[in-house]
């Protein structure tokens, strides 16, 4: 009787375990590092400066304070705990300039050592290729005005001088009058026209040109001086000067509403790519591609079919766009840039994004996409 009871213990407990589910846990999409498209790729040059460098990639992700002349890029996707997706890249300068660039272990830029040169009667003088200063000056110039249309005022704030003078007010007062300025509007446009870079020395330098400003209650046309320090590796405004040009007084009307009309209709085809997404219309997503779009990293096939698998499996999406700014080059050719909030029932995430897009039969289509988190 006793092993008849021991026995029938043994039993009920298998199946108890049987019974009992097995469980694991959800481990979410980790994104970690710089993730380099190959236009960011592209922009390298040898001879540019770190600030131009990291105007193009960011700041990089391992930065050694004892070895200034190496910064490395890396970036790993790691998915349910494996990594499926890595970037190592590593950048050489030589002083301030960039000299060489090594991808995953390959040489993809290097500037050749200049050979021994012999001293013969007369001391030979070598010639060392230098950025243009004047590419540095407005590289930072355009960058005041990317983060004046992004309404960061952090960067904005940080493109002047400590000691920056406005007219007429106090630096305090300023400053409280520009935050606010930027931060009640709910979109800013900042245009540049016209650039005109004058250096007087290596460290003081004269920008002019026409700035068209536009935000959602607000537009004007102004003719604009800055006056830049080089404070650093970076040129901050010293001081800012401002007034309505006649030209663009009495012309301004007509030009502004056919740009209006222009940016309208591709903000309304980028309006129309958001929507199809967050309805999960993948015919009407991928139709707001051009047949010339290339993705990065892949072929467009393969891209097709990702994107096919991803807003398929989502239950739901939502795609929010805000601070758009758009810039069109011609009548045929513009660009967007953007703050992306993308949710779905399983991942979100926040991106600056950047659509190309060209005019292909009387309609907006995206030729080139970038994002950067």
């Amino acid at each position: 009787m006793r092993n008849k009871l021991v026995l029938l213990s043994a039993l009920l407990t298998s199946c108890s375990y049987l019974d009992t589910p097995v469980l694991s846990p959800y481990k979410m999409d980790i994104r970690q590092g710089n993730f380099i498209t190959p236009e960011m790729r592209e922009q390298l040059k040898p001879g540019m400066t770190k600030s131009q460098v990291r105007y193009v990639l960011g700041t990089p992700l391992i930065y050694d304070a004892f070895h200034g002349n190496r910064w490395d890029y890396t970036y790993r996707l790691e998915r349910r705990g494996e990594i499926v997706e890595k970037q190592d890249m590593t950048l050489y300068f030589n002083g301030d300039n960039l000299t060489r660039v090594i991808e995953s272990g390959k040489t993809i830029m290097d500037v050749p050592a200049e050979p021994p040169v012999v001293v013969a009667e007369a001391p030979v003088e070598q010639v060392v290729a230098k950025a243009d200063p004047a590419v540095d000056v407005l590289t930072h110039v355009k960058a005041w005005a990317t983060a004046w249309s992004a309404k960061n005022a952090h960067d904005y704030f940080a493109a002047y001088t400590p000691d920056f003078k406005p007219d007429n007010m106090s630096h305090a007062a300023w400053e409280k009058q520009r935050l606010d300025r930027i931060s009640r509007p709910k979109e800013i446009e900042i245009g540049l026209d016209d650039i005109q870079v004058s250096l007087a020395d290596a460290e003081h330098a004269t920008v002019s040109f026409t700035q068209r400003y536009r935000s959602d209650n607000y537009r004007d046309v102004v003719g604009k001086t800055l006056e830049l320090v080089k404070r650093g590796d970076a040129w901050l405004i010293a001081s800012e000067r401002a007034g309505k040009p006649q030209a663009a007084a009495q012309s301004a009307a007509k030009p502004a509403a056919q740009a209006a009309a222009g940016d309208a209709d591709v903000g309304g085809a980028i309006k129309h790519w958001a929507e199809a997404w967050a309805a999960r219309d993948v015919a009407q997503y991928l139709a707001s591609y051009a047949d010339t779009f290339k993705p990065a990293g892949m072929s467009k096939a393969k891209w097709q079919q990702q994107r096919e698998q991803r807003i398929g499996k989502a239950n739901s999406i939502s795609v929010d766009i805000s601070a758009l700014t758009i810039t069109q080059a011609d009548d045929t050719h513009a660009s967007a840039t953007f703050k992306q909030d993308y949710r779905s029932d399983s991942y979100h995430d926040s991106t600056r994004k950047l659509l190309k897009l060209e005019k292909i039969g009387g309609a907006w289509l995206i030729v080139a996409e970038q994002a950067a988190k």
